[in-house]
């Protein structure tokens, strides 16, 4: 697992979707330490530790780029008969699933070359992606469906369209997986999958136009961008309520928490710049610039379990 301990080792990945490049920040400097050209109009990102890689779905450039977080370097690139957004990664890093925007449906790469090895029909606009922890299922944000797709990943079946609010778009994980965290930004509210029942039993109000979310170690906490209100929502998952609205840059997008660092990293349009956040104090750090029109959608920070 020398791959798995580079990538916690401690970069983040931010895409910068003006400028055609990825920021790589060091968590243990809170300082870009590489800035990487990829293709057209990068967006989503997702980090796979068990590999050593991080996969940028470039939307305008139709493509995948491959960075080696080693080297931070990019060491490939793979075209895409589609328009990517969404990422996600099998646990054992040999599967990347990307959300085909325009076709409404998820395509299955092979990590080794790139090749297709599925295509997954879903719902219109797929958007944000999560693996579970087991690696057997795809959880899939339709946003002009106003559901949530449930893939079976050992038959490719869809089992479940589970409703949620209005343009779902950034969906997160609780660390065991019991728990979807959905967000509505037509609607202004995180909806609440019990991932066995496959059902909402919460729906939980937060900020103007809220895009993406990212759950804390523990799993007691989830972090929630509100993007017209240029804030963060820290909602308590014992009592499904927001217990804090933490100021950060103009218009955040992309957000993930930092495992072992109690650090929650968010990146702002508006600002070209990324947020960090002390978790424990619920209270601002510091900034720090990035490239133009910073996006970051996805796992940006590699997991504990990567």
């Amino acid at each position: 697992m020398v791959f798995a301990a580079a990538a916690r080792a401690a970069d983040a990945y931010i895409t910068n979707q003006g400028d055609d490049t990825v920021s790589v920040i060091s968590l243990d400097s809170d300082r870009v330490v590489a800035t990487l050209p990829v293709g057209k109009a990068p967006a989503g990102v997702v980090v796979s530790g068990t590999r050593g890689r991080v996969y940028v779905s470039n939307v305008e450039g139709r493509s995948i780029s491959v960075i080696d977080v080693t080297r931070r370097q990019v060491m490939a690139e793979w075209p895409v008969d589609g328009t990517p957004v969404g990422l996600a990664v099998a646990p054992d890093g040999t599967v990347l699933y990307v959300a085909d925007w325009f076709s409404d449906r998820i395509l299955a790469l092979d990590t080794a070359d790139g090749t297709v090895r599925q295509q997954i029909a879903m719902g219109r606009a797929p958007a944000g992606l999560e693996v579970s922890p087991a690696g057997d299922r795809l959880y899939v944000a339709n946003r002009d469906s106003d559901d949530i797709g449930v893939v079976d990943l050992k038959t490719g079946a869809t089992v479940r369209r589970i409703p949620v609010g209005r343009h779902p778009f950034g969906v997160a994980l609780s660390p065991e997986g019991g728990r979807l965290y959905v967000v509505n930004v037509y609607d202004d509210t995180v909806s609440v999958v019990d991932t066995a029942k496959l059902e909402v039993i919460a729906t939980i109000a937060v900020g103007d136009h809220p895009y993406c979310a990212t759950v804390s170690d523990d799993g007691r906490r989830v972090y929630v961008t509100n993007t017209q209100a240029d804030t963060v929502a820290v909602l308590d998952t014992a009592s499904y309520r927001v217990i804090e609205n933490i100021p950060v840059g103009s218009v955040p997008e992309g957000i993930a928490y930092a495992p072992g660092r109690s650090k929650v990293y968010v990146a702002s349009w508006g600002e070209n710049l990324v947020s960090v956040i002390d978790a424990a104090s619920n209270r601002p750090l510091t900034s720090i610039p990035t490239g133009r029109k910073s996006r970051a959608f996805g796992r940006f920070i590699a997991r504990t379990s990567d």
